[in-house]
């Protein structure tokens, strides 16, 4: 389910001109046309032009009769996703992003169902697209991930354990430059990420990026998910509702913020002495006997790492893949999307794997 495959929330504004860019509720009755293009695709390179029983995003009613957008995807289908604020973009903005939501029954398996994800079109070097920012549910938890260049991998920046049939909020800030920020709020309460501080330096305006909002990939499963409100604006004040936040918290003001020496393990936080990961708490690792969230940690889902033993891709964390019984990232495996990788005949961006572009009518 995507939120955002993250999560750029850009958008254009009129100068010096401060307003809600996107502001739907479900319990309003809004159309949901207002968050952009609705995207379905149901086997590969079959797109729909409208709802079908099997794949649909509608108005309607979650499981305890709440008003929701529900979206809906049929095992072995691909998308069902809305297409945001489309080539809106400015550099050196600060934009927020709010998104209150509920999971429907769902597998506890890997799969990439996308809360929100903010894709890069149009690189500004070497070409190429990769997905910046992206929250992802996968293997029961949600989680918030940078990739700081189309080369690079994606490294886990927070996670949260979520349940089915559970109201969340997400609220998110990001500043669009090279290097940019972001900030992250759950249920109202501002969180602290892996590197033990509340704010993220990213490149976080490689190029065109685009919210989009919606479940996408995880074929394994029939999804279905509810969205109650998403909120896009210029001020944290724009996202209130959907985000959470009772009052107007004000975004850590400095570029360097002072790390949070906080975890939910105390004398096991980051710097503690440890001699194996056991030894740390939350998503930290043991390396050079100490307690850490280097970004080198290998995955985000640990025993599923490089190395693991595996039968399928399934058993594997992130982007890495089953080889010979082993998890592994081997270079000859070129996309997540096999038949969408680079070299392949497209007509548009979506006809590529997540890290490519359309250009020219193929995939780069």
């Amino acid at each position: 389910m995507q939120l955002y495959k993250l999560f750029a929330v850009l958008a254009a504004l009129q100068p010096a001109l401060a307003k809600s860019l996107v502001d739907f509720s479900a319990a309003r009755g809004d159309n949901p046309s207002i968050l952009g293009l609705r995207n379905l695709e149901s086997v590969r390179d079959t797109k729909l032009d409208e709802n079908t029983k099997d794949l649909y995003i509608k108005l309607d009613k979650d499981p305890k009769g709440t008003p929701a957008l529900h979206f809906h995807r049929k095992k072995d289908y691909i998308r069902a996703e809305y297409h945001s604020l489309k080539n809106q973009i400015e550099v050196d903005k600060t934009y927020y992003i709010g998104y209150k939501f509920s999971l429907g029954a769902i597998q506890q398996i890997k799969l990439q169902m996308l809360t929100a994800k903010s894709k890069e079109y149009s690189a500004n070097s070497h070409g190429g697209a990769n997905i910046p920012l992206s929250l992802e549910f996968k293997s029961g938890k949600l989680n918030l991930q940078y990739q700081a260049s189309g080369d690079a991998k994606r490294v886990s920046q927070w996670s949260k354990e979520l349940k089915t049939d559970t109201v969340y909020s997400i609220g998110l800030v990001i500043n669009t430059s090279r290097p940019g920020w972001v900030e992250l709020y759950f249920d109202g309460e501002q969180q602290t990420l892996s590197s033990g501080s509340t704010r993220l330096k990213a490149n976080t305006f490689p190029g065109q990026a685009d919210p989009k909002f919606g479940a996408y990939r995880g074929e394994e499963v029939q999804i279905d998910t509810y969205v109650y409100n998403i909120q896009i604006g210029t001020t944290i004040d724009d996202i209130k509702e959907a985000a959470g936040l009772g009052s107007s918290p004000k975004p850590t003001a400095t570029s360097n913020p002072t790390p949070v020496p906080t975890c939910a393990w105390e004398g096991h936080c980051e710097g503690a002495t440890c001699t194996t990961e056991n030894d740390c708490s939350d998503e930290l690792f043991c390396k050079n006997g100490k307690c850490t969230a280097d970004g080198a940690v290998p995955c985000s889902w640990e025993g599923h790492c490089e190395g693991a033993t595996c039968s399928s891709e399934n058993d594997c964390s992130d982007e890495l893949v089953c080889k010979n019984g082993k998890c592994t990232a081997d270079s000859t495996v070129t996309c997540s999307w096999e038949g969408h990788c680079a070299g392949a005949k497209c007509s548009s961006h979506d006809d590529c794997s997540d890290e490519l572009a359309c250009t020219d009518g193929v995939c780069a």
